[in-house]
């Protein structure tokens, strides 16, 4: 019998994790978080995901967009200037 490998699952982080970062840091994780899932999206060939390779394309995406959350936010003068680039506070949904 083969064994196969289990990829080990992704954590989400919430806003304060990545606000330890610097700009660059955010900006490099923001591509990097998107860039990944999109590669395993994309070389999942019948688009048919096990439980673990979702779980971990929701984790980068929502850690990549996180990071580009904060790095917006901390760019910004303020939260106004924050919403008027299209950045919500964390945690708020459209409806």
């Amino acid at each position: 019998m083969k064994r196969q490998f289990k990829p080990e699952r992704q954590a989400h982080h919430d806003q304060s994790y990545f606000e330890q970062f610097d700009n660059l840091t955010l900006a490099a994780m923001g591509f990097n978080l998107t860039d990944d899932a999109y590669d395993e999206l994309t070389h999942t060939q019948d688009l048919r995901l096990n439980a673990d390779t979702a779980w971990n394309l929701s984790a980068s995406i929502a850690n990549a967009n996180m990071a580009i959350r904060v790095l917006v936010l901390r760019l910004s003068s303020g939260p106004e200037e924050a919403l008027r680039a299209g950045v919500r506070p964390a945690g708020e949904t459209l409806q």
